[in-house]
C-alpha cells in the first residue's frame, strides 16, 4: 500500500502508456541507476521468476539486467492489467521508491507532465554530462490540443494492422524461399543508422549488435524489428533492405511476368506473393493516407509561439501522443516529396477515437 501512496506524489505526471519504441527515453533516464535495476524491477512490478531469470542470464552485470528489466515493462510482460500500463508516472515511482532518488523523479516529473488532452508547448530537458543537471528548453513537436476523428483513428490502425500483417507476410516468403538469418543480420548491422537515425550513438549500435547476435531464426529477426525498430512510418529499415534483397526485380516485370503471377497465384497452393509487392502495397496506402491527414496552415491557428514569425506550419495527425524528435525525423523521411514541405517545421497532433 505504500506504494500507492507514494505514487500520489506524481499524480501530475504524463499517465499517457509507453511502449517498446519508448525504451531509449526512459532508458536515457534511469540508466544512472543501473546498480539499483532489481528495486526498479520490482516497483514495475515483474513477476520475481522474471527478475530471478535476468539476474542469472546476465550474470548480474547491472546495466545488462538494467536493460532487460526495461524490455520486459514495456512489452507488458508482466501482471499490467492489475498493476497499470507502462507510463512516466510509474518511471518516476520507480526512481523515488526503488532507487530512491526523490530529486532524479522530480526532474522526469517536471520533464513529463499531464497534459489534460493538450500537449505542452515545450519542455525541459536535463543537460547530461558531467553530472549536470541544468535545464534547457526544447520545442514541442506537437500541437497544443488533439483532434476527436473516429474515420481517420480507425484508418490509423488499419494502416499498422497492414503493417503488421506485411511483416508476417515477409516472414514467410523469406523462410520459404530459404534464406539464412546472417544475410539478413549482415544487412541491418552495415545500415545501423538507418536503423537508428538521429539517435545512432557507438553505444547504442553496440546494443544492436549485442541484440542481432542472438537472433537464429527469420521470424526473431523481423519480430525485433516489428517490436523495437519499425513502426507504421518508420518502415525503411525493413523496406530497404527487402528493396535490397529484389534489387533487380520490378514487381512485374513484363507482361509475361504478370501472367506468371496470376497463375501462381491462382493455380499453385503453395506460392506466396514476394515480399516487395506486399511493401509497394503498404507504402501506396500510406502515401494515401499522408494525402488525408497532413495540413500546411498558420501557426496562430494552431496555438504555435515558437514557430518563425510569419511562417506557416506542417502538421500531420498521427496516433499517439508520446512520439519524440527522432520519431519525427522517420514520419519526415515516410511523407512523400510531393506532399512534404521541407522549408517548413513539421508538428504532430494527434487523433483520438472518442
Amino acid at each position: 500500500m505504500a506504494t500507492r501512496g507514494t505514487s500520489e506524489d506524481f499524480m501530475n505526471v504524463c499517465d499517457r502508456e509507453l511502449g517498446i519504441d519508448d525504451f531509449y527515453d526512459v532508458y536515457d533516464e534511469i540508466k544512472p541507476l543501473s546498480a539499483h535495476w532489481k528495486q526498479i524491477a520490482i516497483s514495475f512490478r515483474l513477476r520475481i521468476n522474471t527478475i530471478n531469470t535476468i539476474e542469472a542470464k546476465h550474470n548480474g552485470k547491472v546495466l545488462n539486467c538494467l536493460q532487460e528489466v526495461l524490455e520486459c515493462w514495456l512489452k507488458k510482460d508482466y501482471d499490467y492489467e492489475r498493476h497499470g500500463v507502462p507510463c512516466w508516472r510509474k518511471v518516476c515511482v520507480a526512481v523515488k521508491e526503488g532507487a530512491d532518488d526523490p530529486a532524479l523523479a522530480d526532474e522526469i516529473a517536471q520533464e513529463h507532465p499531464a497534459t489534460g488532452g493538450a500537449t505542452p508547448h515545450t519542455r525541459t530537458t536535463r543537460a547530461r554530462g558531467a553530472g549536470s543537471t541544468a535545464s534547457i528548453s526544447t520545442p514541442s513537436i506537437y500541437i497544443p490540443q488533439t483532434i476527436t476523428d473516429f474515420e481517420l483513428h480507425r484508418e490509423l490502425f488499419e494502416i499498422q494492422e497492414q503493417f503488421a500483417e506485411a511483416v508476417q507476410h515477409t516472414i514467410k516468403y523469406y523462410s520459404q524461399k530459404g534464406y539464412k538469418v546472417p544475410e539478413f543480420i549482415d544487412y541491418i548491422t552495415a545500415h545501423i543508422t538507418t536503423l537508428l537515425g538521429p539517435e545512432h550513438t557507438p553505444d547504442k549500435a553496440q546494443a544492436v549488435r549485442k541484440e542481432l547476435k542472438e537472433i537464429t531464426t527469420i521470424a526473431d529477426f523481423f519480430g525485433l524489428l516489428q517490436d523495437k525498430y519499425t513502426s507504421w512510418f518508420k518502415h525503411e529499415p525493413i523496406t530497404k533492405l527487402v528493396y535490397e534483397k529484389d534489387v533487380n526485380e520490378n514487381p512485374y516485370e513484363d507482361e509475361d511476368d504478370l501472367l506468371d503471377y496470376m497463375q501462381d497465384e491462382f493455380i499453385n497452393p503453395d506460392y506466396i506473393e514476394k515480399a516487395v509487392r506486399y511493401w509497394s502495397r503498404y507504402q501506396s496506402r500510406l502515401h494515401d493516407y499522408f494525402k488525408k491527414c497532413i495540413t500546411v496552415a498558420d501557426s496562430a491557428s494552431y496555438g504555435i509561439t515558437d514557430a518563425p514569425p510569419g511562417k506557416k506550419i506542417v502538421v500531420v495527425k498521427v496516433d499517439r501522443g508520446n512520439y519524440n524528435q527522432n520519431d519525427v525525423y522517420f514520419l519526415r523521411k515516410a511523407i512523400p516529396p510531393d506532399l512534404d514541405k521541407p522549408d517548413l517545421k513539421l508538428y504532430l497532433c494527434q487523433v483520438l477515437s472518442n
